[in-house]
């Protein structure tokens, strides 16, 4: 009798006494018994006949005995083994297999219910079909079933190395920076992946990223590839039946403004031309703000853009915001859950109207002063309401003793750190605005909190060099704000600041180096600078002018006259003056000063 099969399974030695062991009757356990037999099959070598049963073999079992009859043949001593394989292929008709057919492909694609093999090859062409030939179409199938490699040379979408190694730049670097506020990475994955279908999108990531390798790519090639843009981008705007895609259109558009953005080495060759003709397609088109897709986050990158431009020339906005402020708040207020970047818009929005509050034609000072309440309480909301996402990862003050004038702020996500630097940039404004006021009162306390402002966003671009667009959001408040930045130490950080984004990051700034001090006393001299071995420590008053800086020397007993200007990419100081007797003509590099 065999164990029952609950023992079995429990691993346990079953006493196979009667309908139910002793061990399922202790445990209350079903005791299951185990399917009887119905013959014991007993297994005998069938070549060795001591262990065979006797008479003919049963069903199924196979006699290896030899009859007695057997005829055997005579072995040679030697034997001798003779390879036939040629002659044997040669019986044989093999039909070279063509370019591997693409109904592998399309079977994935189309019918992925189905599988590969049920896909025929294409017919090939030849001779009608003998044995032979049947025989190697039933090979070129078995090929077929092998899933050979596509012939990715006639399937590539740039035939150019250059042009793709530009457009993967593109992707990689630039894309990411435009894309800081966007989880969908709409221009590091939807424009390449339509860039090369698409001529327009194409020349304008290839002009902008030939611009940005300006170093090691010829300058010729990035204004080749932006004169191609152009001849294309006129006609489509000049005949109506040229039609373009609006979402193609602003994509292109914000390109062509990056390029502008990272061509221009001072104010005066900022042409504004795509910058002036972003506003016009936008502001035909108010829909694109909340339409969603490529259309919408070009929208957010031409705001952001338009904005580093009023930064710097302390200007209001080219967009006419007005237009979207009833369908961007409806948006929002609609939304039950808003995401990061709804956030991140928000704040980046407030900014924008800020600056149209402070840089507006009539002044702030002129403005219904309940606008200025309503902004602030906007402010003052997005602080008060921002998810907790938005709180700095990791924060540690500023030390002036360990050469660190700004604290070290960490976010776990750029988008959240370049919010908070926008609604600091827009407290900042709001606060320097309220400083020139006639009335100003409590001048003092929001002094001290414009300082704090400016030194969390100015702290949030120093404590990463993996995230450009912090960088840049940065220099351009630093060209509103850099009037307030009196600490030698501190400028020297963000003069530092300036250099390397130039450097790392291909954003020319040598002209903000002393464009960002507008009118104001600079400290250029506040550690010693060497002059033919004449030590002088004082101050120099610099013009905001764009061109070039220039002005008079007054320096303890120094007296004369000096200029600043860009050479050969080292910023250089001409200087004419005397001491007493002594004159002076000198050109010095401030770069090798550790200016």
């Amino acid at each position: 009798m065999r164990g029952c099969l609950t023992c079995r399974q429990r691993h346990l030695k079953c006493d196979k006494t009667g309908t139910e062991c002793l061990r399922c009757q202790r445990s209350g356990r079903q005791c299951i018994p185990a399917p009887v037999r119905q013959e014991e099959v007993t297994f005998r070598h069938g070549q060795n006949p001591s262990l065979r049963p006797r008479g003919p073999p049963r069903y199924g079992e196979s006699d290896l005995s030899f009859p007695d009859d057997q005829v055997w043949v005579d072995m040679p001593p030697e034997v001798a083994f003779e390879d036939e394989t040629d002659r044997t292929a040669a019986d044989y008709n093999v039909v070279p297999v063509g370019p591997t057919p693409l109904y592998v492909r399309e079977a994935s694609d189309s019918q992925s219910s189905s599988s590969i093999a049920a896909f025929p090859p294409p017919p090939i062409s030849g001779p009608p079909e003998t044995g032979s030939n049947a025989q190697s179409q039933r090979y070129t199938g078995a090929r077929a079933n092998l899933l050979p490699p596509d012939p990715l040379g006639d399937n590539q979408k740039l035939s150019s190395f250059n042009e793709a190694f530009l457009l993967r730049r593109f992707r990689n670097t630039l894309g990411a920076w435009l894309d800081v506020c966007d989880h969908e990475r709409h221009f590091s994955t939807d424009v390449v992946e339509s860039a090369p279908g698409c001529p327009l999108l194409l020349y304008a990531c290839l002009a902008t990223a030939a611009r940005y390798l300006s170093s090691s790519v010829p300058p010729r090639t990035a204004d080749e590839y932006h004169e191609r843009c152009i001849a294309i981008l006129l006609p489509g705007l000049e005949h109506r039946d040229f039609q373009i895609n609006i979402e193609i259109l602003l994509a292109a558009t914000v390109i062509l403004r990056f390029f502008e953005q990272i061509s221009s080495h001072n104010p005066s060759s900022d042409q504004q031309r795509h910058l002036l003709a972003g506003s016009v397609y936008i502001g035909a088109h108010v829909e694109c703000a909340t339409s969603g897709g490529l259309a919408e986050a070009s929208f957010w990158v031409y705001v952001m853009q338009d904005i580093q431009f009023a930064l710097v020339y302390r200007n209001p906005l080219r967009l006419t915001i007005g237009s979207f402020q009833e369908q961007l708040r409806q948006k929002w207020e609609q939304i039950e859950f808003q995401t990061d970047r709804d956030w991140t818009r928000r704040a980046i929005w407030l900014l924008a109207e800020t600056i149209n509050y402070c840089y507006g034609a009539n002044g702030p000072m002129t403005v219904n002063l309940n606008y200025d309440d309503t902004l602030k309480r906007k402010i003052c909301a997005w602080d008060a309401e921002s998810p907790d996402r938005f709180r700095p990862l990791h924060y540690s003050p500023a030390n002036q003793a360990a050469g660190r004038p700004f604290p070290v702020i960490l976010f776990t996500s750029p988008s959240h750190a370049i919010a908070i630097q926008h609604i600091c940039m827009a407290k900042a404004l709001i606060l320097e605005s309220e400083l020139k006021s006639v009335d100003a009162s409590n001048a003092r306390i929001k002094k001290d909190h414009l300082m704090e402002n400016l030194s969390i966003l100015f702290g949030i671009a120093l404590s990463t060099d993996d995230e450009p667009a912090l960088r840049f959001m940065a220099c351009h408040a630093l060209c509103a704000c850099g009037t307030w930045i009196h600490d030698p130490l501190s400028q020297n950080c963000l003069l530092d600041l300036l250099r390397r984004t130039e450097a790392e990051n291909g954003w020319p700034w040598a002209y903000a180096i002393f464009g960002s001090v507008d009118t104001a006393t600079l400290q250029l001299l506040s550690t010693t600078v060497i002059i033919l071995g004449i030590s002088i420590d004082g101050y120099l008053t610099i013009p905001n002018v764009c061109d070039g800086f220039h002005g008079n020397l007054d320096l303890n007993a120094a007296k004369g006259y000096f200029e600043i200007c860009v050479k050969d990419g080292d910023l250089r100081m001409k200087v004419d003056f005397s001491v007493g007797e002594c004159k002076v003509q000198q050109e010095v590099n401030l770069v090798t000063l550790g200016f």
